[in-house]
């Protein structure tokens, strides 16, 4: 142990009347320093945790990078992406890439089953309305090999979707309350295509993650059902025409490119899109459709549609006229049709293939290893999309930081923020200890001359005086430090501190306990005061050793 250390240690175990003058004046610089230590490492902690806790949800609906047709402006709104990308394996092996899915967006309605009981005033009376919520949504399709983690994180009841369920949704809990809907309800689903089509989907799941951002506005599901629900690519379906009241046309309707299609019956392949049959039985009929090319001669098939007939008996052409007229339509749905026969209803089921449509996306998800590396990871990414042709159009892609900038920035902001808050705490520390030192000092101005008459310098005396400010600094670190880590363990343990989601996008103060985050406060405050200390320290330098031995 040094002198220096050594005279420390012992002053600050004395009881005299000095000390016990200045005992006040210590007190208030070690509760200072304790402060500046819990403030600073609370504050780290909560931005640090509001921070990762809104990019994992942010990354967690979306991943980091996105590949979409270019012009796009958001990828809600991206256009139709041919998925069928030659170099899309290439793009698998840039560094900083952990992996690459399609997903698919479709805006629609969707409407609950379930009826909300209302009381509304008519006539000076009060009268209970049944009404059905329609909700404007954004359905997300994604790949069977989708990282469900996020959301099975956050599931309140049921599970994510099955990639074999086609009809099979994941809900959030905000629309399930806004819509009155539960766990395996069946839901009607509103989506534009040609014209306003219904398509019923299941509830196999319902998830809160409290950001409200995009709780209430995305539902999950398969992408083959996006894809179904599209008009993107070519499809065909077979439909039931009467032609006349003693037959009926089966015919072949095409969505999407119609041009050099071949349909085959079984017999072969035609350009017939439409067949007569005055006889009718249960049977099931499919069609097959192919696309020539003029220049290659290849064919290639790109859809299939079948039709379910449901007869109660062999229909001849005078059993299918009802009192001498057309058969008359019971049913006619987007799924079937039905229709009064003289022996009983003929049913007519829909059985539509996907046609091309699973060829087309909204775009590529890209899941990156760093995120604190997504700039690099970008830019490789961009090298080797970005100039590249595909199917006669161009690709580009966008960062999640800028689709989401408003948000990014905040979070941004935060760091400015922290900046201010240690700054600020860190001058209350220094102004705090440098006084005590002083008080120290002048308590202790016989004993400064004493030690200068025995032959002591400056540079020794000021050692121990910042040693007992040493003293003081890890003393007020040590309480600092022990509240900072109660605080911070009840709030991650129990959320004592609850925030409003609509506001903060979380429904309770975050914390990132990380004790690289407490070192570096530790090591700040401590270095920072001591360097601070050497000023005032230098006081000692002008005592005259006579004077200071007389002073009392």
């Amino acid at each position: 142990m040094s002198f220096e250390r050594f005279i420390s240690s012992r002053l600050i175990r004395q009881k005299h009347l000095g000390l016990r003058v200045s005992r006040p004046v210590l007190r208030i610089s070690v509760v200072s320093i304790a402060l500046a230590i819990l403030v600073n490492s609370l504050t780290l902690a909560i931005v640090r945790g509001f921070q990762q806790k809104i990019k994992d949800k942010i990354t967690g609906f979306n991943a980091p990078l996105f590949i979409s047709k270019a012009g796009s402006s958001h990828i809600f709104e991206a256009e139709a992406l041919d998925r069928r990308i030659p170099f899309l394996n290439e793009l698998k092996q840039i560094p900083g890439v952990s992996g690459i899915q399609a997903v698919a967006f479709k805006p629609l309605l969707l409407q609950s089953t379930r009826f909300n009981d209302t009381i509304q005033m008519a006539n000076g009376q009060d009268s209970l309305v049944q009404r059905q919520d329609l909700l404007g949504l954004m359905l997300k399709g994604v790949e069977s090999h989708y990282n469900w983690s996020f959301l099975q994180e956050h599931l309140v009841q049921g599970r994510v979707v099955k990639p074999q369920n086609i009809n099979e949704i994941l809900i959030s809990s905000e629309t399930a309350q806004k819509l009155n809907i539960k766990l395996n309800d069946d839901v009607s689903a509103y989506h534009i295509k040609q014209q306003p089509l219904l398509k019923k989907l299941k509830v196999v799941g319902i998830y809160n993650t409290g950001f409200l951002e995009y709780d209430q506005k995305l539902v999950f599901g398969n992408l083959a059902l996006v894809q179904q629900m599209s008009d993107n690519g070519t499809k065909i379906s077979l439909r039931p025409i009467l032609d006349g009241p003693s037959s009926f046309l089966i015919t072949v309707e095409v969505a999407g490119d119609a041009s050099n299609l071949l349909f085959d019956w079984g017999m072969g392949k035609d350009i017939y899109t439409a067949q007569r049959f005055t006889t009718l039985s249960d049977t099931t009929l499919k069609v097959y459709a192919y696309r020539f090319s003029n220049s290659s001669s290849k064919v290639e098939l790109i859809d299939s549609a079948q039709l379910q007939i449901q007869s109660p008996g062999i229909l001849a052409f005078n059993d299918l006229k009802q009192d001498n007229s057309e058969p008359i339509c019971l049913i006619d749905g987007a799924n079937e049709q039905v229709f009064a026969t003289q022996k009983g209803p003929l049913r007519f089921r829909f059985l539509d293939g996907m046609g091309t449509a699973a060829q087309f996306i909204s775009g590529f998800e890209v899941g990156v290893t760093d995120f604190a590396a997504l700039a690099s990871t970008e830019k490789a990414l961009k090298e080797a999309v970005e100039m590249r042709p595909v199917n006669q159009h161009l690709l580009q892609v966008s960062n999640i930081q800028d689709t989401e900038a408003d948000l990014f920035s905040w979070l941004h902001f935060l760091d400015f923020n922290v900046l201010i808050i240690i700054f600020l705490m860190l001058l209350i520390g220094i102004i705090n200890v440098g006084s005590a030192i002083l008080v120290l000092i002048v308590v202790r101005t016989s004993f400064v001359g004493l030690l200068k008459a025995l032959g002591a310098n400056n540079r020794s005396i000021r050692q121990i005086f910042l040693w007992q400010a040493a003293y003081l600094l890890l003393r007020g670190l040590l309480i600092g430090n022990l509240l900072a880590v109660l605080l911070c363990w009840l709030q991650f343990r129990f959320e004592i501190f609850r925030l409003n989601p609509e506001v903060y996008y979380l429904d309770a103060v975050p914390i990132s306990f990380d004790i690289w985050n407490f070192i570096f406060i530790n090591v700040l405050t401590f270095g920072t005061c001591m360097i601070a200390l050497l000023l005032p320290s230098r006081v000692v330098a002008r005592i005259s050793p006579i004077k200071a031995i007389q002073f009392k």
